[in-house]
């Protein structure tokens, strides 16, 4: 019986190590970082919900919004209420949402996406995240989270957990991509 107990502590140290091990080679060079504002962001390329796939560099000199979320998020509501006025006042905003939920989205969650955005009226392109492949290239641990590229391919702007008073810094962000001053967002008023 000790000899069993013995071979039963070697498996468990075995395992332990391994899992550590592997942590440090593969885990941990995922976490050196989360692309912050400022940096390029992040190519990847996602299969959308129309069926076609989505590229981040295949948009050129055009404004991209993620926006990390799920079907639960509790501010959903109010965020899509400011994504409406998002694309109302910048229509060549791109507005990409990316389903993480978990990983391997259901009919369902991306149903409930797609009609969220049609009763808002928001021409969005909901990307199915297999994996969270996107979610893990930018590091999104907080749902929901947005991150806007500039035109240049920069991140001109990245928070986590959707608040009312992010409103105004978003728009701040995207009057400058857009070259839009501040005067003339006050005569706009």
């Amino acid at each position: 019986m000790k000899k069993n107990s013995a071979v039963l502590r070697m498996g468990k140290n075995g395992i332990l190590i391994s899992l550590v091990l592997g942590y440090v080679l593969f885990a941990m060079p995922c976490f050196a970082g989360s692309p912050a504002v400022g940096d390029t962001a992040p190519d990847f390329s996602s299969l959308s919900t129309s069926g076609r796939f989505f590229e981040l560099s295949g948009i050129e000199g055009k404004p991209v919004l993620l926006s990390f979320w799920s079907d639960w998020c509790s501010s959903e509501r109010q965020e899509l209420n400011f994504l409406k006025k998002l694309s109302e006042r910048y229509p060549d905003l791109v507005i990409v949402i990316v389903d993480s939920e978990s990983g391997t989205p259901s009919i369902r969650s991306l149903t409930r996406i797609a009609s969220s955005l049609a009763e808002f009226g928001i021409g969005a392109k909901i990307l199915v995240d297999r994996n969270l492949q996107v979610t893990g290239l930018y590091d999104v641990t907080a749902l929901p989270t947005s991150v806007l590229i500039d035109p240049s391919g920069k991140i001109a702007y990245r928070k986590a957990n959707f608040l009312k008073s992010d409103m105004d810094q978003v728009s701040a962000s995207l009057d400058r991509a857009f070259s839009i001053s501040s005067l003339d967002r006050y005569l706009e008023r």
